[in-house]
């Protein structure tokens, strides 16, 4: 009976406000039709369709803008890692025993049995290579840089493959607007609640901290060849750290600022 009752009172409702003519909907109206009344909160109304929209569209933007966040990451650590590459391989080499002196030295001793008058060099033992501080610092920050630099381009690729993987879910088909509604509202409370947006901010962390190992063992090398311009690269590093810390800072003190990263 009572049934019966909401159908008659829909039926009196839909004669007493019958639909408007299509002939002046509005861009919006053409888009999304209004709904029968009544039908406002079916599972296929028309607010389903417009949320399913409008958070695609931003859904989207924001993939976008971590997509190439990450992009640039991975093309400045792929020329990051190539640099510091080839400056650890010169470096290494520091820590390995000097071959071309102990064959010169090998060959010099053999001259020696032939003519007594030529002094034989010790020959420096494989075992006993000398090793400087300098050298431990040098080599370790810039291993340490380099590690640093490959986790996080491991990372990111991490990170871009879990950003396809949600974008692939809210692509998949579903029953009404409204399941894409509560399923979009789940798979996007899972990222903010697993803090993949803090993720994708924390990797500019990591390479900065890279950039900054491989600068002082730069340093640190470079006091080694020459005072004078290790001096002027200090300065110059001492420069752009100040100028990268006051551009971070300064976004907290004027909410206008630019320089927010």
């Amino acid at each position: 009976m009572l049934a019966v009752s909401h159908q008659l009172l829909f039926t009196v409702a839909a004669d007493r406000y019958p639909p408007p003519n299509p002939e002046y909907f509005t861009e919006f109206e053409k888009k999304y039709p209004p709904d029968v009344y009544g039908e406002e909160a079916n599972p296929n109304a028309r607010v389903w369709r417009v949320y399913r929209d409008r958070v695609a569209d931003l859904d989207d933007d924001l993939l976008d803008g971590w997509h190439k966040t990450l992009d640039v990451l991975l093309i400045f650590i792929g020329l990051f890692s190539a640099v510091a590459t080839a400056f650890i391989i010169e470096s290494s080499k520091r820590l390995q025993p000097d071959f071309g002196e102990i064959t010169a030295k090998g060959v010099i001793a053999l001259l020696s049995q032939a003519n007594p008058s030529i002094i034989t060099p010790a020959i420096p033992c494989l075992d006993t290579v000398e090793i400087t501080a300098r050298t431990m610092w040098i080599n370790g920050l810039w291993f340490a840089s380099l590690t640093l630099a490959l986790v996080d381009a491991l990372l990111a690729i991490l990170g871009k493959q879990w950003l396809v993987e949600y974008a692939s879910k809210q692509r998949q088909p579903a029953a009404t607007a409204q399941h894409w509604a509560w399923r979009h509202y789940a798979f996007r409370r899972g990222l903010d609640r697993w803090g993949i947006g803090v993720f994708i901010s924390a990797l500019s962390v990591i390479l900065y901290a890279a950039l900054y190992l491989f600068l002082f063992g730069l340093l640190v090398f470079l006091f080694e060849l020459n005072a004078k311009i290790c001096a002027s690269s200090l300065a110059l590093t001492i420069l752009v750290a100040a100028f990268h810390v006051a551009t971070t800072l300064a976004p907290l003190l004027w909410g206008d600022c630019p320089t927010t990263t």
